[in-house]
């Protein structure tokens, strides 16, 4: 397993220090139980949404992310809302801003209809806690047409087999490969990359885009390029998220995920994602953090 990088220095055109830290994954790290439903259920059943009035859902958020629910998961039920009103169009898009912690417990979700064409759709999607809003989103539908084909090429990396493996909470298969090294200019060309499946299958295939827009938000510390798999010393927390769906991908197939950090600047940071399946280029996504220092 390579050795992820922790680095140290002033955002200058000077190079950065740095030093090794321990892998990302603890070989000795206590394992965590299985759910009896296993995992993909588990997290199916997390999302599920009961229809309470005309374009207004009701839902919980579960308790083990602690006190402030992953962003993820937030993102995963926002277009589950937003599907819940739509008919045979596929989501294309979701730009989220997140105006408050959403926190473990009861969620309602208030869906608006801006627009029903005959090529795209666009809904509105809130979430609300305790009479206050915390999640607000757009996300668009598209019926797919043909056109031209262009897309970015997928990295050079090693492939799955030839890493460890490593089971996250959640059921999620995760070989990592580590950053890229680091140029003169102690910039990345990424942070963060590493093939990811789910170990489970997932109940049924509406379920793909909820699961693909879980792992959209998976970019552990890849927007902080000071301090690389170094924990407890900032607050990190969404400001906003957006991620586009490009093509449909199994997630229980090997998905690489490559994180790129644009800008750390004013106490917060702005990361580039872009999700591989065979070679092409399934998702991608941008996500603005704050980075407070604790």
């Amino acid at each position: 397993m390579e050795t992820a990088i922790k680095c140290s220095g002033p955002a200058t055109h000077r190079p950065l220090l740095c030093t090794p830290m321990p892998p990302k994954f603890a070989t000795n790290a206590e394992p965590v139980p299985r759910p009896p439903e296993g995992w993909a259920q588990s997290l199916v059943n997390d999302l599920a949404l009961s229809e309470t009035s005309e374009n207004q859902y009701s839902g919980s958020t579960p308790e083990h992310w602690g006190p402030r629910v992953f962003g993820g998961f937030v993102v995963a039920q926002a277009l589950s809302a937003a599907i819940a009103t739509t008919v045979d169009i596929a989501a294309h898009s979701l730009h989220a801003t997140f105006l408050a912690p959403v926190l473990p417990g009861q969620i309602e979700w208030r869906v608006e209809r801006l627009r029903d064409g005959r090529s795209f759709a666009t809904r509105e999607v809130s979430s609300w806690q305790d009479g206050r809003q915390r999640c607000r989103a757009i996300v668009s539908f598209h019926n797919e047409e043909p056109g031209d084909q262009y897309a970015i090429a997928q990295p050079v990396v090693a492939e799955p087999d030839s890493q460890p493996e490593s089971v996250e909470p959640g059921g999620w298969d995760i070989r990592d490969l580590g950053p890229t090294r680091q140029r003169p200019d102690g910039t990345y060309e990424a942070t963060s990359r590493s093939w990811r499946r789910l170990v489970d299958a997932i109940p049924e295939s509406a379920h793909a885009p909820l699961f693909a827009a879980f792992l959209s938000d998976t970019t552990w510390s890849s927007f902080r390029p000071h301090s690389l798999d170094a924990w407890g010393t900032h607050t990190d927390a969404s400001i906003d998220h957006a991620v586009w769906f490009h093509r449909p991908f199994n997630v229980n197939d090997w998905t690489l995920a490559n994180f790129e950090p644009v800008i750390n600047h004013g106490g917060r940071a702005v990361v580039r994602g872009t999700f591989f399946q065979h070679g092409q280029l399934c998702m991608s996504m941008a996500q603005e953090l704050l980075i407070r220092p604790l």
